[in-house]
C-alpha cells in the first residue's frame, strides 16, 4: 500500500465528529472506574449515593475544611467498596478479574478505616480543645495532641498548687 493511498484512506477514518460520538468514545477504555481519579457515580445511581452520603452525612456530621476534605474520602470508600462488592457478585471466583477487584476491595477498606480513624481523632480533638480555658485554648493549637493539652493542662494545676500558699495559722490562745 502507497503513502498516498493510506492518506486517502484515512480521510474516511478521522474518529467521531459529533459531541455524542466524541463522549461515547471518550469512554470506550472505561471498564468499572475504580482506579478513576474523580469518584463515579452513574446516573441511574445518583440517588442511591446521595443516599448513602446524607446518612453518613448525619452520623458524622463533619465540621470545618479539614473534616470535610476526610469526609468526601470516606464517602468515596464507602460508595467505591459497595461498587466492588456488586461487581463481585456478577462474576465467578475462579475469574482473574475477582482477584483484582479483591484487591480494589483491600485498598478501599484501608483507606475507609484509616479516614475513619482520621476522623474520629479531629472530632475527639476538637471536643477536647473545646473543654479547655478560654486561656489555655488561646494557647493550644487545635491540631495538638492530646497529650500535649492533657501536660499542659497538669502543668497549670501543679504551678497553681504550688502558688497557693496557706494563710498563716492564729497562734493565739482562745
Amino acid at each position: 500500500m502507497s503513502i498516498e493511498t493510506n492518506r486517502a484512506n484515512s480521510q474516511f477514518s478521522t474518529g467521531p465528529r459529533t459531541e455524542e460520538g466524541k463522549a461515547r468514545s471518550s469512554q470506550n477504555a472505561f471498564k468499572h472506574g475504580l482506579t478513576a481519579q474523580q469518584l463515579v457515580v452513574h446516573p441511574e445511581q445518583r440517588e442511591a449515593f446521595e443516599e448513602l452520603r446524607a446518612r453518613y452525612q448525619a452520623e458524622i456530621d463533619p465540621r470545618g475544611a479539614l473534616q470535610q476534605d476526610l469526609f468526601d474520602e470516606l464517602v468515596t470508600a464507602a460508595w467505591n467498596l459497595r461498587r466492588v462488592r456488586l461487581l463481585q457478585a456478577g462474576i465467578d471466583m475462579l475469574d482473574p478479574q475477582f482477584d483484582r477487584l479483591q484487591r480494589h476491595h483491600s485498598r478501599f477498606e484501608r483507606t475507609f478505616h484509616r479516614t475513619m480513624k482520621e476522623l474520629k481523632a479531629l472530632q475527639t480533638d476538637a471536643r477536647l480543645h473545646a473543654m479547655l480555658s478560654h486561656h489555655d485554648r488561646q494557647r493550644t493549637p487545635f491540631l495538638a495532641a492530646p497529650l500535649v493539652i492533657a501536660k499542659r493542662s497538669q502543668d497549670r494545676d501543679r504551678e497553681r498548687k504550688l502558688a497557693f500558699v496557706p494563710p498563716p495559722k492564729s497562734t493565739a490562745a482562745a
